[in-house]
């Protein structure tokens, strides 16, 4: 009874370690647990050859997590890794299977992206990915290599190895020593050329210093034209300052908008006008107080304006503009004044309208020719020509424009004649060059118009350039500013007005 008794406890201790060790067998060969803190997120690979499940996943180094599975999803492996709480992987990151060496273990590596793009939570996908070389792939790849530089040695030894590559070798460094030796003699026997060469550049210097001295007064002659361009440029700013002096003065319309003591008068008696007007609108006086104070007109005019704003945003694509400027022409003391109105439909397409006050008016040439015959008489010719000038007329440009990036190609009636011009933008269309072309008579040159346009706020710009400089006894500096208004001012004064309500 007593060996009985120790066999059963040998028999029980036997079968109570082999089940620690079938248990610690199961767990080793499972690798580690997936703790219910950690999340997943899912990742799409093309190969992930050798890549087990609970292989490490890696930041930096560190490991993070692990590979909780491995399935085919429509033909690529989706490889589901489980992550610890405190790892914030992002929208941007992505994923790459590494090697640990030659022919170690697989792993997956993260690079988690960067914090301005949103987090990835439970169930994410990483978007980016890359499996990596293939073990298989770069062995082929090197013997592939190691095949090309085998034929490589395998020529040049074909080409050098033997006697007739050693006799080539030998008759390849005679050539070099014979041909050093040739261009040593050569350089000794043209020894004299060389120094006539030297001796000619030296006389060409000498001949280069005399036609320097020879021409003197050509090249004085050059320097006086610079300096007549010189001047040229300080009398158009004389003419600038002139017309800054004007504007000082009071003469112009922009003159008497900054110095008349009238318009300001009278600009102080309309606001005090429209003060006493607004009193009595508030006070519920006259049928627009009555409009504004009634809540119901003003709940009916609120409907109206939400109908009329979505009017106006279907319209976005169609912009309108509103441009007012004059110029002052510096050869005649005279305003040129322009209205117009720009319709355009697409963003690279406009249609330009424009009413141009100009002082000069518009010339006519008349040519007569008069057949006659008198008593006895063969055929007479009577020709005559006449030259009528209408002055303050009220000329009208209709145009079609075509943007290409910053430059703008236009044409059709420019001041009443037919006429094209261009337009390039720069500095964000803070700037804009212009360039006209108009009036194209057969006995005059056409009219010629250079300038450029400098936006300084939202709403006002100034202006300046040449006019019709193609004629010398017209050709005229001109300089002004002007006022614009586009569609998006008249939107928001109509959408964004209060209205009182009691």
């Amino acid at each position: 009874m007593q060996n009985y008794s120790l066999e059963l406890k040998v028999g029980l201790f036997v079968l109570i370690g082999l089940g620690l060790l079938a248990y610690m067998t199961t767990k080793v060969s499972q690798g580690k647990f997936v703790s219910k803190d950690m999340y997943e997120l899912s990742v799409y690979f093309d190969n992930v050859s050798g890549l087990k499940k609970n292989a490490p996943v890696e930041i930096a180094g560190i490991e993070v997590g692990l590979v909780k599975d491995i399935l085919l999803d429509h033909n690529r492996a989706k490889v589901i890794l489980a992550l610890k709480p405190q790892v914030r992987v992002y929208a941007d990151a992505k994923a790459f299977i590494k090697t640990r060496g030659v022919l170690g273990d697989k792993f997956v590596e993260l690079k988690p992206g960067t914090p301005t793009y949103p987090a990835l939570g439970q169930q994410g996908v990483i978007a980016k990915s890359s499996s990596g070389a293939d073990l298989g792939e770069l062995m082929e790849k090197v013997s592939q290599i190691a095949d090309d530089i085998g034929k490589v040695t395998k020529t040049m030894s074909n080409v050098l190895g033997g006697p007739e590559g050693e006799r080539n070798i030998k008759a390849l460094i005679v050539n070099l020593k014979e041909m050093a030796v040739n261009l040593n003699q050569m350089v000794k026997a043209n020894m004299q050329s060389i120094n006539a060469i030297v001796q000619n550049f030296k006389t060409f210097s000498a001949d280069l210093k005399d036609f320097g001295q020879e021409n003197k007064a050509q090249l004085s002659r050059i320097v006086d034209n610079f300096d007549q361009a010189a001047s040229t440029l300080k009398t158009t700013m004389n003419q600038a300052n002139l017309l800054l002096a004007k504007i000082n003065q009071g003469q112009g319309v922009i003159g008497k908008l900054v110095s008349d003591q009238n318009m300001a008068t009278d600009l102080k008696q309309t606001i005090s006008s429209l003060k006493k007007v607004a009193k009595n609108i508030e006070q519920g006086k006259g049928t627009l107080g009555k409009l504004i104070n009634d809540d119901t007109t003003a709940k009916q005019l609120n409907k109206a304006l939400e109908g009329l704003n979505q009017y106006l945003s279907k319209q976005d694509t169609f912009k309108t503009s509103v441009d007012v400027h004059s110029e002052y022409l510096a050869r005649t003391g005279d305003i040129k004044s322009y209205v117009s109105l720009k319709l355009q439909p697409s963003p690279d397409k406009y249609y330009l309208f424009s009413l141009i006050d100009d002082p000069k008016g518009k010339t006519r040439h008349t040519h007569t020719i008069t057949h006659y015959q008198t008593d006895n008489t063969g055929w007479h010719t009577y020709e005559e020509k006449q030259t009528e000038t209408k002055e303050e007329e009220l000329k009208i440009s209709l145009q079609l424009a075509k943007r290409f990036d910053n430059l703008v190609l236009r044409g059709g009636i420019i001041e009443s004649s037919g006429g094209l011009g261009l337009d390039y933008y720069l500095w964000d269309g803070r700037l804009k060059f212009f360039f006209e072309a108009f009036d194209f008579a057969k006995d005059s040159s056409p009219h010629l118009k250079t300038g450029g346009n400098l936006y300084l706020l939202r709403n006002f710009y100034l202006t300046a350039g040449l006019d019709d400089w193609a004629k010398s006894d017209q050709r005229s500096f001109f300089a002004g500013a002007g006022l614009f208004f586009t569609d998006e001012d008249l939107k928001y004064l109509l959408s964004s007005a209060p209205l009182p309500t009691k």
